[in-house]
């Protein structure tokens, strides 16, 4: 591709990228609390249904009716049609079509047609044909399916809004529509849930409902979930309506042609055209939705697991302890890779080493600030990973005892998957960090390449489940697990790679040295050797790992003993009480340790973590460099 400057893009993100993750860490931490009360009012077969089928139903149709296309469009790439040799016939787009071209934006509305047609086909295949049997005699069953197709499409509905905010430089529009959309899916799941029953008025077609505590709970998933899309759509809408007003918000979902003119060298008067999809940024899309079949199948493979082959109750237990198990990616994972996206996406454009052309630079400043952000990144999440893998495995039973009650510590295999969890979480967060960071700066052609990591990134996949699922009987529990640790290792190793050799291109593109004061140090910086705790920290963590292993077995109650005091569920709040207390000096150990590991953290990691925190809350300058691409 030609140069261009970055006259028609987008003003920089203006938000933190502190506020942003602080945003989304505050929804993440209400839905883990949402979460934590519905597991005492549902049944473990509602919640399996939601929590993995549903739930999986409803990522499947968001994931590949838009993910590809707004990847694309919330990169740093202002397209206009003077890079295909054309010059558009009228004038720049004012109002919320600001930095963008018709050709572009339509591309925009795509997800809305697509999204419907598949939101159809998906709910209806899955409820004639997939869903459990059992599941369709449930009055409530089909409704709830169709609410969560409402839900599905008002999400895709917003989709334009969210790629224009993005690109108009107002990224924490999302955030705050998530936290207001998360608070009406609380709040209307467990009022259906408490309030329905109580409806002593209702009709004799609605007692039906009311009398069956399965289909009360499965219509408040449904329920929540079509206020979820709504509330974000409501949002999204009523923010551009307050800012540009009604007309030009529903312009944006008129698809505008742009009429450019070519110059041909061998013709005497200019060509004139009329262009509706713009043809580069269409072929890029298309590549990244092809990768998003096989990264969806990927990311997923264990619910689609879970969901083929488990009981309902089990997919419960299996739905409890990876909700667990992944709440430290839903609360700080998932937030920070997202906003890093939207960030990396703003600022920095694709720069293929195999393709050399020197007029694709980016000023020294951002990659400064890209740099620091993503050493931070990764210094934070190596923390973080050794504190969950030296305390995860010997306490997960304690955990959940205490968190979710006997019936799911000892009654299930919960506490072995979500000790699994503890190890493949690490793994999952670097990833998402590293593979936003391709996905926001890859070309076409190392889209394609990355297509093929996946590929290998599969066969890794299937082979360790098959070697895991004839052991032992504990790697059979945990099988899945291992095979998505192994599965996104491969992913994260060549990201990782690609992320280096891409500072080290942009570096010597740039012509300038870093702060550093020498040619390729912002690489240097975010190697994963310069993200490594000091060797005091990680000599701490070790021992504190090695001393829970050995301790936790001998202090804490083993399964009969607890089920003893108990009884297969609490009989009272005082016998509840006598059950956490014979738990007393298993958490006595756990906080000393915990004290251990705060102290090393305070006198050998100070100062990074200072700097850390320091280069994430760093509010982007306004940058008016001229950005070139590919």
């Amino acid at each position: 591709m030609a140069g261009h400057t970055s006259s028609l893009g987008a003003p920089p993100v203006s938000a933190s990228a502190s506020t942003l993750i602080l945003l989304q860490v505050s929804a993440r931490t209400l839905t883990f609390i949402f979460n934590q009360l519905l597991v005492r009012l549902v049944s473990p077969s509602i919640f399996g249904l939601a929590n993995i089928q549903l739930e999986l139903l409803l990522s499947t149709i968001l994931f590949l009716s838009r993910d590809a296309i707004r990847t694309i469009l919330i990169r740093n790439k202002p397209v206009s049609p003077a890079q295909y040799g054309t010059k558009p016939a009228g004038p720049t787009q004012p109002g919320p079509r600001k930095g963008t071209t018709n050709p572009v934006h339509n591309i925009a509305l795509l997800p809305i047609p697509i999204g419907f047609a598949f939101t159809v086909v998906a709910c209806s295949v899955y409820a004639l044909y997939i869903s459990p049997e059992a599941m369709r005699n449930v009055p409530t069953f089909y409704t709830s399916v169709a609410l969560y197709a409402v839900g599905a499409a008002s999400e895709l509905t917003y989709e334009p809004l969210l790629i224009r905010a993005v690109r108009l430089g107002q990224p924490a529009l999302r955030v705050k529509a998530e936290g207001a959309a998360v608070f009406a899916k609380v709040a209307s799941t467990i009022a259906v849930i408490l309030l329905l029953p109580r409806w002593t008025s209702a009709s004799s077609a609605l007692r039906v409902v009311v009398a069956d505590e399965k289909s009360v709970a499965l219509l408040a998933f449904g329920v929540g979930q079509a206020l979820f899309g709504l509330t974000m759509l409501a949002v999204h809408i009523a923010h551009f309506v307050s800012r540009y007003s009604i007309g030009p918000t529903l312009d944006l979902y008129i698809p505008r042609p742009e009429h450019v003119t070519r110059s041909d060298a061998r013709a005497r008067t200019p060509s004139k055209r009329t262009v509706w999809l713009d043809r580069p940024t269409l072929s890029l899309c298309g590549a990244m939705a092809q990768q998003g079949i096989l990264k969806h199948a990927l990311t997923e493979a264990d619910k689609f697991a879970v969901a083929k082959y488990a009981t309902l109750e089990d997919q419960g237990g299996y739905a409890l302890a990876s909700a667990y198990g992944s709440l430290m990616a839903r609360i700080v994972f998932q937030p920070v890779e997202e906003t890093a996206r939207i960030v990396f996406s703003s600022e920095l454009v694709a720069l293929d080493p195999d393709f050399p052309s020197p007029s694709s630079s980016i000023p020294l400043s951002t990659l400064e600030r890209a740099g620091s952000m993503l050493s931070a990144l990764f210094r934070l999440h190596f923390l973080l990973a050794c504190l969950m893998t030296a305390f995860g495995g010997p306490l997960s039973t304690a955990f959940l005892y205490i968190m979710a009650g006997p019936r799911w510590a000892l009654g299930t295999s919960a506490p072995a998957i979500l000790a699994a969890y503890t190890y493949y979480l690490p793994i999952m967060g670097i990833n998402g960090i590293v593979e936003g960071f391709v996905q926001s700066v890859a070309s076409k052609r190392q889209v394609g390449k990355y297509s093929r990591v996946l590929m290998v990134a599969s066969v890794g996949f299937v082979g360790t489940l098959a070697v895991v699922k004839g052991g032992e009987v504990f790697l059979a529990k945990t099988g899945l697990i291992w095979a998505n640790a192994l599965s996104l290792g491969i992913r994260a190793g060549w990201c990782w790679d690609f992320l280096i050799k891409y500072f080290e291109v942009a570096e010597k593109r740039s012509g300038e040295t870093s702060k550093d004061g020498v040619l390729g140090g912002i690489a240097a910086r975010v190697r994963p050797t310069a993200a490594l705790p000091a060797g005091p920290t990680l000599a701490t963590f070790g021992l504190i790992a090695i001393a829970l292993r050995v301790g936790v077995p001998k202090l804490m109650p083993s399964n009969a003993e607890l089920l003893a005091v108990t009884g297969s569920t609490p009989a009272s709040r005082t016998v509840r009480l006598q059950a956490i207390r014979s738990l007393l000096p298993t958490l006595a150990l756990t906080g000393a340790c915990l004290a251990a590991v705060v102290g090393a953290i305070a006198l050998y990691e100070r100062g990074s973590l200072v700097g850390s925190l320091r280069s994430l809350s760093r509010r982007s300058a306004t940058k008016k460099d001229d950005r070139k691409t590919q």
